[in-house]
């Protein structure tokens, strides 16, 4: 896989070195390739060679991210552990989980 963008080369001087992904069969729930999977099984395709269509990716997760907080099993363990989802962002989830 190639990434469009990284963090460490925001202006794209460096060459894009491919990045491998591997399967997990003994975790299938965080598996890449069954998730990936599992994702083109559920979308439909609009003929451009995007795997995630669209233009703001950001904004995206941003609006499934707030969904997700809002529902009320999420937002009473939120309450039951002492969190605001207000002071919940995205940046609060993907540096949480790149340091899990």
């Amino acid at each position: 896989i190639y990434f469009a963008h990284m963090k460490n080369n925001q202006g794209g001087e460096r060459p894009r070195d491919p990045r491998h992904i591997y399967a997990n069969p003994l975790q299938p729930s965080i598996c890449p390739i069954v998730a990936l999977g599992l994702y083109w099984t559920v979308s439909n395709f609009d003929g451009s060679d995007l795997l995630f269509p669209g233009n703001n990716q950001y904004e995206r997760f941003r609006k499934c991210w707030l969904q997700l907080l809002s529902q009320d099993d999420v937002a009473t363990e939120l309450k039951r552990q002492g969190l605001d989802a207000n002071e919940l962002g995205t940046h609060s989830m993907r540096k949480g989980s790149a340091t899990f």
